[in-house]
Order: structure tokens, then sequence, then C-alpha cells
């Protein structure tokens, strides 16, 4: 395997070699929607993937990996097929924690009053050159959109552009998505580039063809015969003047139309998708590029093509693929549709439990001083937390339960009836990253603006990375074991050199360039009290700037439309002890109150903010929180903290940090005593 490895230090420019690339951008379509599938013009509309769309995004990840490429940044557009791609491919490359940042400007081309309409169906009322005008001219439009359409009503309503209602077309033609596309080149893909990056950009068909036309030179007329099969990467390589370095065919077998990217895959398959492509105005028809394993002939056009299939109705079902479980549309394409999986009749349950235990606390006024909500999340159960193997900075997946924990996550807050998500932030590590999507997945709000930081990481275990923590505790007994677990002050032993070599890898680069936190970056060991430190920069930074930005939001929103003012939220996901010290921070606690904090996996605690950013106490607080609430049933919630507790449990006897007795009315009091 090929690791590419592109550096822009001016160091690494002035021996650049220029036999190897300066730079790499990857162009991928999404995988296969439930309206690819149903052979429906789609544009904005945001239809899911199907199961066949999963599993090619899943391939094209395997492509990547196959030949080393190392991602540094993704760009993809406002529309969960393209999202859902992306990050499917960075699961399956292992790079979670590139940063994929989302662009209204990348989302496909708006299909006018085409859209909803099957290909076939309207070649026979308009016949095949006026639709093929449509869908692969350079200036030519298809009929607007009506604005009183409920498709249309749809999208400009959708929360996704409230900050932009005025910019949703009622219809475009290629060469105005060129527009709106060159402007994202220019101010984000082409510097990157330019500094000697990987860039992979996850869009869709006609957003893909402005950049392929830009980038090959493809002239107005040739630009009808370009067409970019789905989840296919097709890879650009550059000099340090963004030349092409190869060229390796032609768009459409036209000689004035070079193609200077490569695509991943065979061409004589890429070439039959692009056939069955062709053949959807005459024909009702789909194609998948999902290896397909009973084909005789692998790359024939047998192998790609399958029938189109239309519905009206669809389900939601969750299906397993490769292991690992998906929540997939059945009997597309539907947009609308009626949610009846299990996950969100458990998370209404759970919430109707929530209310029932909290409807004899009303607080006078508590509503009117809200301005704000900030919820933190834990991440879902880890492999490391299954084995009971302390993880720190290890970067270990999600289980079967810990998907599920976070899917559930999600819909409680929707359940709430949050409806957008105003800015996500979370660590670098995947089991935290994974849930931020699982979670956005099922609050349909994947397109919310997702940031890493690695100040949100889980607090650096050092030589306990690992190990198990049974074994942990016979070694150093359960009293010191504890006072590394819970305590504020005492850090454990340091990282030995190949764990740290082990773990630290290139998603470090730049806080080690920039000297994050003094020269010792990273820190070969850490107490609770450092990770509190690490997290001020955050806490007093990022994550304060985006509350006062959403307020401001929120309260322009209110004024223009006249509405009531509308709390934003913030979610921030991240590891068990770096948000026992964002706790810390929020609550004002004690060095003795802190160790009493469990946070259990995916369990939403909800703090709701006044003008001032401040926490305000609640009654629903459990000590020794004062204003931080759990959102989920109360039973539950006692149960996974019990399952905690436990662990930290002594046997009969021995001494103890953690100190519990049954008090008054039989409710069990905890107290730290070390």
């Amino acid at each position: 395997m090929r690791l590419w490895r592109c550096c822009s230090s001016p160091a690494a420019a002035a021996d650049h070699d220029p036999a190897r690339p300066h730079a790499r951008l990857i162009l991928v379509r999404h995988g296969q929607s439930e309206w690819n599938l149903a052979n429906i013009f789609t544009g904005w509309v945001d239809v899911d993937l199907t199961d066949k769309g999963i599993q090619e995004a899943r391939e094209a990840g395997r492509l990547l990996a196959a030949e080393g490429l190392l991602v540094d940044e993704v760009h993809t557009s406002l529309l969960r097929r393209a999202i859902r791609s992306a990050v499917l491919m960075l699961s399956t490359l292992n790079q979670c924690w590139v940063p994929v940042r989302k662009h209204m400007r990348l989302n496909e081309q708006h299909s006018g009053s085409l859209t909803g309409q099957n290909k076939h169906e309207l070649t026979k009322e308009h016949g095949f050159e006026q639709v093929m005008s449509w869908r692969r001219k350079y200036d030519s439009p298809p009929p607007e959109i009506a604005s009183h359409s409920g498709l249309q009503r749809m999208i400009v309503n959708d929360p996704r552009y409230a900050t932009a209602p005025g910019d949703v077309p009622s219809t475009e033609s290629l060469a105005s998505v060129c527009q709106r596309v060159s402007t994202v080149w220019e101010a984000t893909i082409a510097p990157s580039l330019r500094a000697g990056r990987t860039v992979m950009v996850v869009a869709h068909g006609n957003t893909l063809r402005a950049l392929v036309k830009r980038l090959d030179g493809v002239s107005e007329d040739d630009v009808f015969y370009l067409d970019l099969p789905t989840a296919t990467p097709l890879l650009y390589e550059f000099d340090d003047n963004l030349g092409h370095l190869a060229r390796h065919g032609l768009w459409g077998d036209r000689p004035t139309a070079p193609r200077h990217g490569r695509y991943l895959v065979d061409e004589a398959r890429v070439r039959a998708a692009q056939f069955a492509m062709r053949q959807q105005c005459l024909e009702n028809l789909a194609y998948s590029m999902a290896p397909n394993k009973a084909a005789m002939a692998p790359n024939s056009i047998s192998s790609v093509v399958q029938t189109a299939v239309t519905a009206k109705a669809a389900g939601r079902e969750l299906i397993e693929i490769e292991g690992e479980g998906y929540t997939v549309r059945q009997t597309p394409p539907a947009y609308y549709f009626q949610e009846s999986q299990r996950i969100a009749q458990q998370a209404q349950s759970d919430l109707q439990e929530f209310r029932l235990s909290t409807t004899t606390i009303k607080v006078s006024g508590h509503s009117k001083r809200v301005r704000c909500a900030l919820v933190l999340l834990r991440h879902g159960q880890s492999r490391f937390n299954q084995e009971k193997v302390f993880t720190g900075w290890a970067d270990p997946d999600l289980t079967n339960r810990g998907r599920e924990e976070a899917r559930l996550a999600g819909q409680m807050l929707k359940a709430t009836g949050v409806k957008r998500v105003d800015v996500l932030f979370t660590s670098v590590l995947q089991r935290a990253i994974k849930t931020a999507w699982l979670a956005l997945d099922e609050m349909d709000s994947q397109w919310t603006p997702v940031h890493h930081s690695w100040r949100l990481n889980e607090r650096n275990y050092g030589d306990l990375q690992g190990r198990s923590k049974a074994a942990c505790i016979e070694q150093y007994g359960l009293k010191q074991v504890q006072k590394w677990r819970r305590g504020y002050s005492e850090r454990p032993p340091p990282w030995a050199d190949a764990t740290r070599l082990a773990t630290v890898d290139r998603r470090y680069d730049a806080p080690m360039r920039k000297g994050a936190d003094g020269d010792g970056f990273p820190s070969h060991s850490e107490s609770l009290r450092d990770c509190e430190q690490r997290l001020l920069p955050f806490l007093q930074g990022e994550l304060t700037a985006a509350m006062e930005s959403a307020v401001a939001r929120a309260h322009a929103t209110a004024d223009t439309s006249g509405c009531e003012y509308e709390v934003p939220t913030v979610l921030v996901v991240a590891s068990e002890h770096v948000l026992r010290g964002l706790v810390m921070q929020l609550e004002g606690l004690s060095e003795e109150e802190v160790p009493l904090v469990d946070v259990p996996y995916a369990v939403p605690l909800v703090y709701q903010l006044d003008s001032a950013l401040v926490p305000i106490p609640t009654p629903w607080a459990d000590k020794p929180l004062r204003a931080g609430w759990f959102l989920g049933d109360p039973a539950k919630v006692r149960a996974a903290k019990a399952e905690m507790q436990a662990e930290l449990s002594p046997p009969s006897g021995e001494d103890s940090c953690l100190v519990s007795w049954t008090g008054h009315e039989g409710v069990v009091e905890r107290e730290w005593r070390c």
C-alpha cells in the first residue's frame, strides 16, 4: 500500500520531489440514493442513501485506502446523501477525525419543476432531446418550480437554510451551478491544494461536473458528455502550480475533452455505469457501482444495471451491512414517511417517564430566562469500555450497544422538540465522532456544522492506557486506582515511549506545530486538573463564541420574523472525564464534589443558560449537580449510574476513597474522602 502524505511546510516545499504530486483532489459522487434507485429527478430534496448506496460509499472508502491516501479535509453539501457518504468513507478509511465542511454551494443542481418526476416518464412527454438538454446542457435550466409547490416549500422552510432563505433557487442550469461552485473552489479548495494538502469533495453529479469543467477545461459544448457515476473516486494530482501531472483519458470519447483525473475502479465498469445513466431517459432503470459478486462479467452493463424501483410509501428499518447496523429507508422513493422504528418509540417512552418524574416540579419564570441550551453527551459504549480497559487517548470503535445508545440520544433530543443543533463540538477520537454522527443522523440534522478539537479528548491515562482495570487494581490497590479514576489532582504513571508513538499520529500535527500547552504536548499523563486546564481555552474561546453567535442569530431571527424567540442548542460530544471537567467549570464544583459526578454513556446532560450564558439552577438536577439534568428515563439513568459506581465500589471492609451510606428516606448518600 502507498501512503501518500503531502506537507505544506516551507522546508518540505523546498525539498519537494517534482516526480511526486504536490497536492491531490479526490472527487466522489454520493452513493446511490433512494431517488437514484427510482430514476427520479432529485435536486435539493433531501433523500437518503439506499442499502446499495451505503455499500457503494464503504467500497469507495476501501478504494481510497488501497491507494494509501491520507485525507486532510473533506468538503460536502448540506444534503444527507452526500454527508452520509463522506462519513462512511472516512469511517472505512479509519480517518473519522478529518474535518468535514458542509457548503450550501455544493448542493445538487436544483431540478426546478422536474423535481420528483421520473426521467423515463418525462421523456415520453417531452422527448429525449429536451430531457437530455435539461440534464446535461450547460445553459438549459428546467422550468421553474412553483413557489407554492409542496416540495419547494419544504426546501425553503428547512431549518438548514434558515440563515439564507433567499438563496434557495427555483431552478438552475449547470452554468449557474458553476458560478456557485466556483466560490467554494476559489475560497477554500484551491488554497488548500496550493498548500500541498489532500482534499476530498463528496458531492453530487452536477456540482462535480461543474468542478470537472473547471479542472479539465471542458468546453460548454463538451460538458454535455460528462457523466460521473455514484461513489466512484476520481483522483486528480497536481504540481505546485496546480498543473496536472498526467492525462488519463477523455470525457465521452471527445478528443477535445481530456480527463486528467484517474478513476480508482476499472474503467470498463465506469463506462457501463455511464451508459446506464444515459439510458435512464429511454428505459426506467437504475444502476449501482456496489461490487456484484454474482455477476458473470463484473464490469459489464448487466452487472451495474437494475430495474428502477418506484413506490408510494416508505418505511425505515435497521439493517446489518458488513457487521454494522444502519438505518435505511425501505421501498423508496418517499421523502415523506411515517417514522415507526423501535428506537424512536423507545425515546418517546423514556421521555414520557422523564416528564412524569418532573410534573410535580414547577419553577415560575424559568423558561423565560433560558436563552441557550448546552447539551453534553458522553460517547456510546466503546470496545475498551466493554472489556473494562483504560482507554485515554486510545481510539477504539463503538460496540453495537454503543451505536444504539448514540441513536437513542439523537432520538431523545428529537423527541423533546430540538429542531436544529446550531453547532456540534467533539474530540478527534472515533468513539465520540461516531456518536455525534449517529445522533445527528437520528435527528435528521446531518448538515449541522461539526468541529473537532483535541482539547475534547479523554484525559490521558498514561501507562494505564490499554490495561485492564482489574489488573491495575490488583497491582496498585483499589484506593490508588480510585484516585486516578475519580480524584482531581493525581496523575497516573506516564506513557511508555512505545505507547506514545502508537497513539500520537498525524491528527495531532497541528497542535504539535503550534506548541499547544507548551513544549510538552501532548502530556504523557493527566490528572483531572490537567484535563480541566486544557479545556479552558475551548470553554472560554470556541464554545462561548459559538453560544454567543447562536443567541445573536436567534434574536435576529425572532426580530425579523416577529415570532417567539427559539432557544438555540449547542452540543458537545466527548468522553467521561473531559465532560466531568466541563461540568466542574459550569457548576463551580469543588475538588470533593467532582468525584461524585457520574456521566453515563450517551445520556444527554442538559444545561439551560441565561442571557449571560450562566447555567440556571434547576430542581431536576441530582446532587452534586445544581443546574445540569439528565434527559432520560430516571430509572434507567439511575441504573446506568449504579453500573458505573459498582466498578468503583470496594469489597466489604476494604479501604476506599468513595464512601456511601443510606440516608434520610432511604436515599443513598456518597462522599469522597481522599
